[in-house]
């Protein structure tokens, strides 16, 4: 597995070096053009390392199920792949307890113009922005990560057992709301 190639899935514009990236936007010059939505084009068994930050949370369920067996199927036995997702309830939380704070990060962070500036239009923006269509808690991803085969631990901003797969995050705890995953391929 050391010799493993690795995978940045949805990569954008903000690509990651020596990792064969991967995006549907010919404008961003991927390295490989690819629908992840649909089958990846990949061998299997063929990536040691696998990231992908704010795609999954743009998937249906059953779709998501899809994404995570493919990426399952082409990680090598003990590969891991990295998951940063929003948090839904982190999003859910700041709403309720603490309004002001969640206004002020998507002014800061965001940007895009509210108009009536309240906490309940950032909630209802937050779920749909950037082609969210279903985001995810702790226990929900986890439950999905392992029906699709993968150990999906709970990290934080930054951190993993695996020195592949430090700093990678685009998206810190101050200036967005999200998950870190790592899954585990199991056997």
């Amino acid at each position: 597995m050391k010799d493993g190639i690795k995978i940045n899935l949805g990569s954008g514009h903000w690509k990651l070096d020596g990792w064969v990236n991967v995006d549907i936007d010919f404008a961003s010059d991927p390295d490989v053009c690819a629908n992840l939505a649909g089958g990846l084009p990949f061998t299997s068994g063929v990536a040691q390392l696998m990231h992908t930050e704010d795609f999954i949370d743009q998937l249906e369920l059953e779709e998501a199920a899809e994404f995570l067996r493919e990426c399952h199927r082409i990680l090598a036995p003990g590969g891991v792949l990295r998951v940063l997702t929003p948090d839904m309830r982190q999003l859910a939380d700041m709403y309720l307890n603490d309004p002001e704070q969640l206004k002020s990060m998507w002014t800061e962070f965001v940007g895009v113009p509210l108009a009536v500036e309240t906490a309940g239009e950032v909630f209802n923006l937050g779920m749909r922005f950037a082609g969210h269509t279903f985001l995810y808690d702790e226990r929900t991803f986890q439950a999905l990560a392992t029906k699709c085969g993968f150990e999906a631990r709970r990290v934080e901003y930054q951190k993993s057992e695996v020195p592949g797969l430090r700093g990678l995050d685009l998206r810190s705890p101050e200036n967005a709301i999200s998950l870190y995953f790592d899954c585990y391929r199991r056997p």
